[in-house]
């Protein structure tokens, strides 16, 4: 593929669907925290995503830093009881964004 230079870059190619993504925080928020990386990754699997976790084999594969992306959301932590927390508040922070986006296209 080649890219005219002229043309602009869309920075996000898709515009996250908020009504999925409000739903998963809201759901994440409910469970207890040890139950939140499970219920990530069934939303990976169902929805499509992508992660980078440890096996559950012990000693087969450690990343150095865990990640987790659904919904277009993308979280990174040190250790794997970090990484829902961190997702949920970048989920929020994108939210929030879209939230603001859309006042600001509403006034124009």
């Amino acid at each position: 593929m080649t890219v005219d230079c002229e043309t602009p870059l869309r920075l996000m190619e898709d515009v996250p669907d908020t009504t999925a993504l409000g739903a998963l925080i809201k759901a994440l928020a409910a469970l207890p925290a040890a139950q939140r990386l499970d219920a990530l990754k069934r939303a990976v699997l169902r929805n499509g995503g992508r992660w980078d976790l440890p096996s559950e084999l012990p000693g087969v594969y450690r990343p150095a830093l865990v990640s987790l992306q659904v919904f277009g959301v993308h979280a990174m932590a040190e250790t794997l009881e970090e990484l829902p927390r961190n997702w949920m508040r970048a989920a929020r922070n994108v939210l929030t964004a879209c939230e603001i986006k859309e006042d600001q296209d509403g006034r124009h």
